[in-house]
Formats: C-alpha cells, sequence, structure tokens
C-alpha cells in the first residue's frame, strides 16, 4: 500500500531555492540591520526582488509570471522568512492577497491590465479589508460603495494596510449593501493610488516589521468603474477568505523559515558558549529546548508544502473546486497559520533563552526575530478566528 504523505522537491525546485538563498544572502542579509534600525522601507531590496520576478512566482506565464505554483511560492517564502520577516511581509502583501485575487477572479481585461506588471515587478499590490470598527468581524464593512450610473463611488477609512503607503494599486473591499453583511453586500475593488478622491493617512509605528508600512487609506469619494470591480458586486467576501486561505499558507512558510534560522543560530550559540568547563549544548535543559524546536519545524514543514501542493492542485479557477474541496482547504490554511505563527513565536522565545542576556540586546538577530514574529499570531485573521474557522469545521464534517 502506498501512503501518500512522502513529498521531494523537484530539481527545479531545488534549483530555484538554491539561486533565492544565493540572492538573499547577498541582496537583503546585509541590509536588515540598518532598515529595522531606520525603520524605512527597503525600496532598493525589493526592486531588485521584482527585477528577478519573485514578485509574480505563483503567477503562471502567461500572465507575467514565473509558474511556480504555491509550492515554489512557499519555497520563497520560506528563504525570505530566513533573513528578514518585513521583506516577507512586503512580499506576502503583495502576491498572496494582491496577485490572487486578481489570478483567480479578475476578467481577461483586468489580468492584462493589473496582474501582468504586478508579476512582472512593475506594480506594487496592497490588500484592504480591515477598518475602525472590523476587524476579526471582516464582514461587517462600514466603507461604503454606492451606485453612479453603471460606476460606483467609494467612501470610507481602512486601517493597518501592509503596503499601504508605496502600493500602487489595493484590492479594497467595500460595502454595497450593509444589510446583506458578507453574503452579498461587500463588493472587491481594483483602487489605484492616482484616483482623486483616494490618499494615505496614518502610517503606524509598529513592535516589529519595521521595513513595512502599516498605514491607512483614506477613500473620499472616490469614483471607480465597472471595470474595477473584482469577481462581481457582492462577492467581495468571498474574493477575500480565497485569498486569505493562500496568504495563511505562505505566512506558514515565512514563518517556517524564521524557526529554521533562530533554531541554526541556537545551535550554533550552544555548541561554542561555555559555561561551568563545558559549552551549554552539553547540557539537558538545552538539548531538550533544542529538540522541542526541531521536532515543530519538522512538523510544520510537513504541512506548509502539503497545503501548498493542494492547492496547486485544485487550480486557479475557483468555479471548478468542490464544496467539500473549499472545505479542506480553508481548514488546512487556518490550522497551518495557527500552528505556525505561534510554533514560531515557541522556537524563537526559545532561542533568545539560550542566548541569554545577548539575546535581548537591541539589534541582535534573536531579539529582531522576536519583535516581528508576534504580529503573525494577529494578522490574516486573529489565531481565535483560526481556531473557531477550523472548530465549525470540525463540528459540521467531524475529522
Amino acid at each position: 500500500m502506498t501512503v501518500g504523505i512522502e513529498f521531494s522537491f523537484s530539481p527545479a525546485e531545488e534549483a530555484f531555492r538554491a539561486a533565492v538563498r544565493g540572492f538573499l544572502e547577498k541582496e537583503v542579509a546585509p541590509i536588515v540591520a540598518a532598515m529595522d534600525e531606520s525603520e524605512e522601507f527597503p525600496r532598493p531590496t525589493v526592486r531588485r526582488m521584482q527585477e528577478e520576478g519573485y514578485f509574480g512566482v505563483p503567477v503562471p506565464e502567461e500572465y507575467g509570471g514565473l509558474g511556480l505554483g504555491k509550492v515554489g511560492y512557499c519555497i520563497l517564502l520560506e528563504e525570505v522568512g530566513k533573513v528578514d520577516a518585513s521583506h516577507a511581509t512586503i512580499l506576502g502583501a503583495h502576491t498572496s492577497l494582491g496577485t490572487t485575487p486578481l489570478l483567480y477572479y479578475g476578467s481577461e481585461e483586468q489580468k492584462r491590465r493589473w496582474l501582468v506588471p504586478a508579476a512582472k515587478g512593475e506594480r506594487l499590490l496592497a490588500f484592504s479589508l480591515t477598518e475602525p470598527g472590523s476587524g476579526s468581524d471582516s464582514g461587517s464593512v462600514h466603507t461604503v460603495a454606492e451606485r453612479k450610473g453603471d460606476g460606483w463611488v467609494v467612501t470610507g477609512n481602512k486601517i493597518y494596510v501592509s503596503n499601504g503607503r508605496e502600493a500602487d494599486t489595493i484590492v479594497l473591499m467595500a460595502a454595497n449593501d450593509a444589510k446583506l453583511g458578507p453574503n452579498g453586500g461587500v463588493t472587491a475593488f481594483l483602487v489605484d493610488r492616482d484616483l482623486p478622491g483616494f490618499s494615505v493617512g496614518r502610517c503606524e509605528k509598529k513592535m516589529g516589521l519595521h521595513g513595512t508600512s502599516t498605514a491607512e487609506l483614506v477613500l473620499d469619494h472616490v469614483e471607480l468603474g465597472p471595470e474595477r470591480v473584482l469577481g462581481g458586486p457582492g462577492r467581495g467576501f468571498l474574493v477575500a477568505m480565497t485569498a486569505l486561505d493562500v496568504g495563511r499558507v505562505s505566512l506558514g512558510a515565512a514563518s517556517l523559515g524564521g524557526m529554521e534560522s533562530a533554531a541554526t543560530q541556537a545551535l550554533e550559540f550552544a555548541q561554542h558558549r561555555t559555561q561551568f568547563g563545558a559549552p551549554i549544548a552539553n547540557y539537558e535543559a538545552i538539548q531538550f529546548k533544542l529538540a522541542d524546536m526541531a521536532m515543530k519545524i519538522h512538523a510544520l514543514r510537513f504541512m506548509v508544502y502539503h497545503a501548498a501542493a493542494h492547492q496547486d492542485r485544485m487550480g486557479p479557477e475557483p468555479s471548478r473546486w468542490g464544496h467539500l474541496e473549499r472545505q479542506t482547504k480553508t481548514r488546512e490554511a487556518a490550522t497551518v497559520k495557527c500552528l505556525a505563527s505561534e510554533w514560531a513565536s515557541e522556537v524563537i522565545d526559545e532561542a533568545l533563552q539560550i542566548h541569554g542576556g545577548l539575546g535581548y540586546i537591541r539589534g541582535t538577530p534573536i531579539e529582531r526575530a522576536y519583535r516581528d514574529a508576534r504580529i503573525s499570531e494577529i494578522f490574516e485573521g486573529t489565531n481565535e478566528i483560526q481556531r473557531l474557522v477550523i472548530a465549525r469545521d470540525l463540528l459540521d464534517r467531524g475529522l
């Protein structure tokens, strides 16, 4: 009997990983500490990543991408996550949450106009769902989209938008009929930053992810033509949730990379740090911490790539997905996101503990990783929401 739980990467995927790793070591790693201190968006390295095609990795070649699917995309995010969480977040906000809705729900015209330049690295994308009055209650959207002829007028405020200050186009959710709620009352729009009435408001100062912008967006009677409706009127919540399923798996890949980096640093430190006449790696208290790290990394690696491969097999046409397949994909994504974010925090915390006082010093890689990791339990749906998603599906379908 064959049990389909084993996986391996193809020679092309291994070559891609090696190329990404070499690029990051040369271009990104040297600037991370200065970026974190200055709290500035890393435009030069983002530009170089765009030139390499990294902002279109899962997008088919016919639409300007590299055509490497979700598995290739998770390889990329895992490697970026080893080096810097800010770059991983910029990449994820653009690709998982920006290009996915266009690829899955965009018309051919929309794909040519917005997806192709985004995949080629000529246009940066963002995704906007959260508002001052709605976070975990993501179906309660108060930004209003009112009909005007065959178009729309959108008014409201959005908050916590990753890439919000720099993005050329935002995939933005607005309420076309608040009474309907998420089922028919939310529409996804493609909003370009140069449209009259659109502006960027406050940019938040954050605990971590200092290389990213987390911006408020202000929409003051922004007029949008019908060509800017993505997926059809009233289908915005479905568009958003489908994108988040992709984002939650890629977040797991980035978390995996962060865990691997922290564990590697802790292992090397423990083997060289001497106390009581011996390396601290000789002591059982440290060995158990390292073992716990390795177990979580091993388990998460299987979960991430299993979920990514499943999404690749489903393909980019939601109309062809069966109900059961959708449910499975969503539960898998929620499971990966929840466990990855919590395990990453635990692994990085233990790595910091192994480093002792050095791990607490501002500017060390472990200290930066500790600050950066915390947000992963909150954004792309809090872990409380992930447990709710899993529990509801569990009650509906069982294990």
